[in-house]
C-alpha cells in the first residue's frame, strides 16, 4: 500500500470491565480473548496492528507473545478515546489515513471480514463503516447487550444506519439488525468524532456511536453472514460457546 492508504487496527483493551471483570483475559479455547483477537487482526490486510491497554497484565500477556501494544492513560471513559491517544501518539504526521477500532472481545472474528471493510472505506462517501447481521433468534431481539440498528435502506451494499439502540427497533419491524464492534474511520473523521462532545441520545443508551449519528455523520453498514459474538457477560460466553457448536 502506498503512504496514502496506510491502514491501521487499534484493538482497546480494559482490564476493569464493570460486567465482567479481567474481561480481556478471560480463557477462550485455552487462550486469552485479547490474544485472539489480536492474531485474528494480524491475519488481515492492515499494515499495522496494535493492542491500546491501560493494564501492565494485558501488555505481559501480549508481550510474551511477541503482540504490538501499547500503554495508555487510565482515565479515558470509552475505546475510541483510548484509541486516538494511541494514534496521535504514534503517528502525528497522520500517515495511516483508515482507522479500524475493533473491540477486544469479539473473539471469533475472522480477518477476512476486516478485509472487507477495509477494501470499503477506500470507496464511500460514508465517514464510518461498521458491521451488522440479520438477528435470527427472536430472543436476542429483546437482549438489551444486543445492540439494534435502523437503517435507511435495504441495499445490501449501501445500508445507512440511521439509529442505534439496546431496544427492539424498528418497533414491528420484519428483519432485526444486530451491531458488530468493529469500526472503520477515515482518519479526519476519528478526529472530528473525537472532538465533538458526548451526545444526549449517547448518554440515554449508553452508545457512542449515537454521538456520530447526533453530529449528521453518515454511517455506512457491511452485512455479514457471520454470528460474531460480543462476549460481555458469562451469559455472552455460553453464546459463544453454542456458536461455535453450531458451526463444527
Amino acid at each position: 500500500m502506498n503512504s496514502s492508504n496506510k491502514t491501521i487496527i487499534l484493538i482497546p483493551a480494559r482490564i476493569a470491565s464493570t460486567r465482567l471483570p479481567n474481561k480481556p483475559l478471560l480463557k477462550i479455547d485455552g487462550k486469552e480473548m485479547i490474544l485472539k483477537v489480536w492474531e485474528s487482526a494480524q491475519m488481515s490486510n492492515a499494515d499495522l496492528v496494535m493492542v491500546a491497554t491501560d493494564s501492565a497484565e494485558i501488555a505481559d500477556i501480549l508481550r510474551k507473545n511477541n503482540a504490538k501494544y501499547f500503554i495508555t492513560k487510565n482515565e479515558h471513559v470509552s475505546g475510541t478515546d483510548r484509541i486516538h491517544e494511541v494514534l496521535t501518539t504514534i503517528d502525528p504526521d497522520k500517515h495511516y489515513e483508515y482507522v479500524v477500532n475493533l473491540q477486544g472481545d469479539l473473539p471469533n472474528v475472522k480477518s477476512s471480514i476486516i478485509d472487507r471493510g477495509l477494501e470499503q472505506i477506500k470507496d464511500t462517501d460514508a465517514d464510518i463503516l461498521t458491521y451488522a447481521r440479520i438477528i435470527d433468534d427472536k430472543k436476542d431481539i429483546l437482549n438489551p447487550n444486543i445492540v439494534k440498528i435502523a437503517t435507511s435502506a435495504s441495499q445490501k451494499n449501501d445500508l445507512q444506519a440511521i439509529y442505534f439502540s439496546r431496544s427492539p427497533i424498528p418497533y414491528g419491524g420484519k428483519v432485526y439488525y444486530e451491531h458488530i464492534g468493529i469500526y472503520i474511520y477515515k482518519r479526519e473523521a476519528l478526529d472530528r468524532f473525537i472532538s465533538m462532545k458526548p451526545s444526549s441520545l449517547e448518554k440515554e443508551e449508553k452508545l457512542e456511536q449515537l454521538r456520530a449519528i447526533q453530529n449528521s455523520m453518515k454511517i455506512n453498514l457491511i452485512l455479514v453472514d457471520d454470528k460474531i459474538i460480543s462476549i460481555d457477560t458469562l451469559d455472552d460466553v455460553e453464546r459463544f460457546k453454542n456458536t461455535i457448536k453450531d458451526y463444527d
